[in-house]
């Protein structure tokens, strides 16, 4: 993922930074990039560990004449503490020194003052100390001194090799469907990857892309930055909604080998904005299912840690697995609440949802990677205001409550859904009965229906059921949420924002309609 706010370990190594953390679990991986670079600029290459000393990396012809890194003794053993960090210094100039798992010690009051020191010295000499570890959580003092980034997650060139050398090992043919496979993998580390082919050829005896992404998916959720969501849902089962599905169907179509040929830029997605129990949630997941691209939900409470820099680097992560497993749908779910906050950040939590707000801000406008983002909003007035402006998103939609072709449309659908037949139910009449419910409430209406209609008899539910059940739920768009959706709908007319529904209201009279009732309330209270 490469940004503003995101830079790769090959720059902070030419800029010449003398100390640099290098966060990732693929340490075999690392060690090859940072020789890569020790290559590139004719430095030296040196891998401190606590187990082996002092070793030198060098390159040689494998077995099958691949080229194998391999480590030489230098020393054999160097403590690891104060005498770990000053052997960097002593081999020269020009060095890469490399040192694994050594977050352990870093926190030693003596040895944080020691590197301090010794990160002065290699500055001058040219010497790059880079830590290696999994989590590398710097001390306060040493904030300042140490630049971290992540290691990407493998391209799918660089899997394809994990992916071969797999074949070489258990004597198997290069799969054809190779690049099914491989897309099936995008978002693990190699390490990760040749463990989910490997399960897939134990499993069946063939590379199976529907192990490979349980595998994955279960990968993913280990450490719950982001969910892989898979649903049954369908175009045909979101009722209504159609100026923003019909949308989104003419913006996957910039996907295609052809459009980018005629070159059409990826979309960077859309923002919805509307009533709870509307459907946006669930066109996110229909979309998924009409591509045929992974759904991964983020969500952004989980995003915040406990220690120093930790809710940055989770964010970051997040951001890059969405990016290695694309084309991917990105979908963050009521992102006002993950986001509310940020304006009072610097005095409430020392600046953390604000720098996580920057983070995905730069990111929704420079990505580059097709990841397509579905964020939803109920309440429009907790989100700052510069994550509406134009470039973060495409389009911005407004989902007002169904009308009543909508609301047919989702009658049809429920009782479908609940094993009945639609035409065997007055649907226009449920639907003109049915004015300011959600498709939600709709839902509810049904399954209510069902359970009367159970428990007299364990009959089939009738019209005359829903009619029943109808009149025993109030929409909440007519009680508690009245002043939110009047509110919704003055706010999506004044800034022009896209309806996503099929028929557009004339929502002007409704807000006209209120404000006139709000003014006449006004004139009693004063005439009192």
């Amino acid at each position: 993922m490469k940004t503003q706010t995101t830079l790769h370990l090959e720059d902070y190594v030419y800029a010449g930074y003398p100390a640099i953390v290098l966060n990732t679990a693929e340490e075999k991986r690392a060690l090859e990039e940072c020789y890569k670079i020790a290559e590139e600029l004719k430095m030296q290459f040196l891998v401190w560990s606590e187990t082996n000393g002092i070793q030198k990396y060098v390159v040689e012809h494998g077995e099958e004449g691949n080229l194998e890194l391999v480590a030489e003794m230098v020393e054999e053993t160097v403590a690891p503490d104060e005498d770990a960090l000053s052997k960097g210094l002593g081999y020269g100039s020009d060095v890469i020194y490399c040192m694994l798992d050594f977050h352990t010690y870093i926190k030693s009051p003596s040895v944080c003052r020691k590197a301090k020191d010794v990160f002065k010295e290699a500055k001058d000499k040219g010497i790059v100390y880079i830590f290696i570890s999994n989590r590398f959580d710097i001390p306060v003092e040493l904030e300042h001194e140490i630049m971290v980034t992540n290691l990407e997650l493998p391209k799918k060139e660089q899997l394809q090799d994990v992916l071969v050398e797999l074949c070489k090992m258990y004597k198997r043919d290069i799969p054809k469907n190779i690049h099914e496979v491989l897309d099936a993998a995008l978002g693990l580390t190699s390490y990760e990857a040749e463990n989910a082919f490997a399960t897939s050829l134990s499993k069946t005896n063939e590379f199976d892309t529907d192990i490979i992404n349980n595998v994955k998916r279960q990968i993913i959720c280990k450490d719950g930055l982001l969910e892989y969501t898979q649903s049954k849902e369908t175009l045909e089962t979101v009722g209504g909604m159609k100026e923003f599905t019909n949308y989104a169907q003419e913006r996957f179509s910039a996907y295609s080998i052809e459009a980018q040929e005629y070159g059409l830029p990826y979309p960077k997605g859309v923002l919805l904005v509307g009533i709870p129990g509307c459907g946006k949630s669930l066109a996110a997941k229909a979309l998924s299912n009409m591509w045929k691209k992974p759904l991964l939900k983020l969500d952004l409470g989980k995003l915040f840690g406990s220690l120093v820099g930790d809710t940055e680097a989770k964010t970051r992560k997040a951001l890059e697995i969405a990016e290695a497993m694309s084309p991917a749908i990105l979908w963050i779910d009521e992102i006002e609440k993950g986001l509310s906050g940020v304006g009072s950040s610097g005095t409430t939590d020392s600046g953390v949802t604000s720098r996580m707000f920057g983070t995905i801000l730069t990111w929704l406008q420079e990505k580059e990677a097709p990841v397509y983002v579905i964020a939803t909003a109920n309440n429009i007035s907790s989100l700052p205001p510069e994550f509406l402006r134009k470039g973060r998103f495409d389009e911005i939609f407004f989902v007002d409550l169904p009308n009543v072709e909508e609301r047919n449309e989702i009658f049809k659908i429920q009782i479908k859904k609940h094993k009945r037949k639609a035409e065997d139910f007055d649907i226009e009449k449920l639907a003109n009965l049915t004015d300011g419910y959600t498709g939600a409430e709709i839902e509810e209406c049904v399954i209510s229906s069902m359970f009367h209609a159970w428990n007299d008899g364990k009959r089939p539910y009738t019209t005359e059921d829903l009619e029943l059940a109808i009149s025993e739920i109030k929409p909440m768009s007519k009680g508690i949420m009245s002043s939110t959706v009047s509110a919704l709908r003055e706010w999506s007319v004044n800034h022009g924002i896209r309806n996503a529904n099929s028929v557009i209201k004339n929502v002007n009279d409704e807000i006209n309609k209120e404000k006139n009732g709000r003014q006449i309330r006004f004139k009693k209270e004063e005439e009192k």
